[in-house]
């Protein structure tokens, strides 16, 4: 793995910080891996995620924000996204993906993070509900992707400033990706203000550090998640797994937006993070790069101040983004 990208990290983590997480982390080790290859459990969490959904529907509200949901009807397939806007007009359009790596999760899960980002950033997060391949139909999760960009590019339109940001987690990281390269073809030219990306898979034909790793990964399986990959992507060989329709790693790069790439050092797809950050790096020079000390798949969900102080850093990164080009 290179080291290049040391070039442009940013944020820097205290030790107390990180001793929370090594502790944390001793907890991690007890529990069982969670295995993303198996469909049986990821149907069973995303039973309990929208039940979770329902139950907790009456009791979350904010009196300076409006939430609804929204059915895209166009096509063969509608597609729904959870909108949260401020009360105020917004600056720009979040698009979002969730994560839970590809076949699980819901847009609600991530809430608590888009309202933060709707309130402090003043702006129109739409979060997207798309295609669980638990069927394996990678395919259709893809193409909600593009249509979510389709729609942002209309609803930009109509917001001040026109400026899209494009975010995702996990699976979500690697739809978000996919989303972006699909904007850039878009016509007329969409306002692409920048990228946040958590710690996504960007090579559907697994990154040697995933394949290399083990069971003993936290939280997650790493060899696992290398499987699921392939289940993924049934009958390919692994070239044609890094299509760049498949694999954003392998596609051209140049012409992007400025990205904030954001990854736990003993998560098994850090090395994705790098790959990418280096490659888009290389392309426009203009990315940040988050290396976070004992942080594991999923960190940010955690009560860490790992997690709090990347959160604060990206709602500060998307604040200097929106703001207006300097007039001297």
């Amino acid at each position: 793995m290179s080291e290049a990208w040391h070039v442009f990290m940013t944020v820097k983590f205290d030790e107390r910080e990180i001793r929370q997480a090594e502790r944390f982390n001793r907890l991690l080790r007890l529990i069982p891996r969670y295995r993303t290859d198996r469909r049986y459990n990821a149907r069973l969490i995303q039973t309990l995620l929208r039940a979770w959904d329902v139950m907790l529907r009456p009791f979350v509200r904010d009196s300076d924000l409006v939430v609804e949901d929204r059915l895209i009807d166009e096509g063969e397939r509608p597609l729904r996204l959870r909108l949260i806007s401020p009360k105020v007009p917004p600056r720009g359009l979040y698009l979002t993906f969730h994560g839970g790596a590809w076949v699980m999760g819901t847009p609600r899960f991530d809430d608590r993070i888009n309202r933060s980002i709707a309130r402090e950033c003043g702006l129109l997060v739409a979060s997207v509900d798309h295609h669980l391949a638990l069927d394996d139909r990678l395919d259709l999760a893809i193409a909600d992707a593009h249509k979510a960009a389709d729609w942002a590019v209309s609803t930009a339109s109509k917001l001040v400033g026109g400026r899209i940001i494009v975010a995702g987690q996990s699976s979500g990281a690697h739809l978000a990706a996919c989303a972006l390269l699909h904007l850039r073809k878009l016509q007329p030219p969409t306002r692409l203000a920048g990228a946040v990306l958590f710690y996504g898979a960007y090579d559907m034909a697994g990154a040697p550090n995933l394949r290399a790793s083990s069971h003993r990964t936290l939280l997650i399986d790493g060899q696992a998640a290398y499987h699921n990959l392939l289940r993924l992507t049934p009958g390919l060989t692994d070239e044609e797994r890094r299509d760049p329709e498949l694999s954003p790693l392998y596609a051209d790069l140049a012409g992007l937006p400025p990205a904030l790439f954001i990854a736990g050092e003993l998560d098994p797809v850090f090395g994705d993070s790098v790959r990418m950050a280096e490659r888009w790096n290389a392309a426009n020079g203009n990315v940040q790069f988050v290396a976070v000390p004992e942080g594991v798949h999923g960190f940010d969900r955690l009560p860490l101040a790992i997690a709090r102080k990347a959160h604060r850093h990206v709602r500060q990164t998307i604040n200097g983004w929106l703001e207006p080009p300097d007039q001297n």
